[in-house]
């Protein structure tokens, strides 16, 4: 039986239609072909979601949105660069929109800090915001500390900021995804790490932490 399993998988693999035939199919009137682009990206799709915003019924909304309208606008997708290169561009667009749409204010962030550890809030004064950023993957303690001072950065900050410490992403990169001059990423870079210092501080001091 796990021979017969093992040989289904295997010629699977072999029959599995690659990302530019399964869009020219999309294209072509197999619109039903869409669900294996679907099935094969969505985790990656919901994990850049989740660098954005904690909640998971956001994530999924934000996932779907962006599947949406990668479906819509397939017809512009052109296959010198990589479907997935293509869809996260999508996704970080759709996740800045909801960003501009929903901004929240800087000052309701400590009234809803959930005092995590000593620790954790000490973390804020030694590390950079980088490091604040990439211990968000470690510790759920560190991941709500990260959001909240994200939360205080304006859209734009916060966008480069995901892309460039959390995605990995380098300053072209982040501008041909956002459409913006290597320029504003890099301000909008320097911008974003000034003020998770200063909301790190802010919140430091509110808790009474030296």
């Amino acid at each position: 039986m796990l021979r017969a399993l093992a040989k289904k998988r295997f010629d699977r693999s072999l029959t599995a239609r690659s990302d530019d035939e399964l869009i020219a199919a999309v294209l072509a009137g197999e619109t039903g072909e869409f669900a294996e682009l679907t099935a094969r990206y969505r985790d990656k799709v919901e994990r850049l979601c989740k660098r954005f915003f904690a909640d998971n019924e956001m994530v999924r909304d934000l996932s779907q949105e962006s599947f949406i309208r990668a479906f819509t606008g397939l017809s512009s997708y052109r296959a010198e660069m990589p479907f997935i290169g293509w869809l996260r561009a999508i996704v970080a667009n759709v996740c800045y929109d909801e960003l501009r749409r929903r901004q929240r204010r800087p000052e309701d962030l400590v009234a809803d800090f959930s005092a995590p550890d000593r620790a954790w809030l000490q973390l804020v004064n030694d590390a950079s915001p980088e490091e604040i950023v990439d211990a968000a993957e470690q510790s759920r303690q560190a991941h709500d500390l990260a959001h909240r001072l994200l939360n205080s950065l304006r859209p734009e900050d916060r966008t480069v900021m995901i892309l460039k410490e959390s995605e990995e992403r380098s300053v072209s990169e982040i501008a041909e995804i956002m459409g913006w001059s290597e320029a504003k990423v890099k301000i909008r870079a320097f911008r974003a790490r000034r003020s998770m210092r200063r909301e790190a501080e802010r919140i430091l001091s509110a808790r009474g932490v030296n």
